[in-house]
C-alpha cells in the first residue's frame, strides 16, 4: 500500500463546510473593507451644485424630446395623414 501523501492528507483532514459557514462568508463579503473608509482627518467634500445641475440639464435635453417623440408619435402620424389612411 501506497503511503498518504501530503496533498492526500491535506484533502482528507479538510471539513466540510456548512450552509451557515458559506452564508456567513457571502454575507463578510458584502462588509466595508479599510480602503472603503473615509479617514478621520479628511474633511468631506463640499457639494459641487453647478455640475449636479449642468448633469441634470444634460439628461433633461435628451429624455424630454425623446419622450415627446416616443409618446406623441400617433399624434404626429394622425397629422400628417391627415385622418385620411387608405383613400386614394
Amino acid at each position: 500500500m501506497a503511503p498518504i501523501t501530503p496533498l492526500m492528507r491535506m484533502v482528507a483532514q479538510r471539513r466540510t463546510l456548512s450552509i451557515f459557514t458559506r452564508a456567513r462568508a457571502v454575507v463578510r463579503t458584502f462588509e466595508p473593507h479599510p480602503f472603503e473608509r473615509l479617514p478621520l482627518t479628511q474633511k468631506a467634500a463640499k457639494a459641487d451644485w453647478g455640475k449636479q445641475i449642468r448633469h441634470v440639464g444634460d439628461a433633461a435635453m435628451f429624455y424630454f424630446p425623446a419622450f415627446g417623440i416616443f409618446l406623441g408619435w400617433p399624434l404626429l402620424a394622425e397629422k400628417m395623414t391627415d385622418g385620411h389612411i387608405g383613400d386614394y
